[in-house]
């Protein structure tokens, strides 16, 4: 036998599967969230030492150059002067156009 409810008693029966319902899509979504967050920090954090290591040997890189171009420079006194010399001269002439 099928139970009657008044209407009353049929809307407050749908608001609480409603509001549960409500509360466990809420709840899911707030888990997502979490998860998501989690996720993020870890993607940071992995960028982050990426981001580094590759710094460092952008460094290392430009010191080893900057040690060749200086001992370059001693060993060819002349061309170096010549070589600056030009360069300047260059951006002269482009700098005025």
């Amino acid at each position: 036998m099928k139970a009657r409810y008044s209407s009353q008693q049929e809307q407050e029966l749908e608001m609480a599967i409603f509001s549960r319902n409500t509360d466990d899509i809420q709840d899911d979504v707030e888990a997502q969230i979490a998860a998501l967050r989690r996720e993020i920090s870890k993607l940071s954090a992995s960028l982050s030492d990426l981001s580094s290591e590759r710094f460092d040997d952008i460094k290392r890189t430009a010191s080893r150059q900057a040690r060749y171009a200086a001992d370059t420079a001693k060993e060819n006194p002349v061309a170096t002067v010549a070589l600056v010399a030009a360069a300047a001269l260059l951006i002269g002439l482009f700098s005025r156009r």
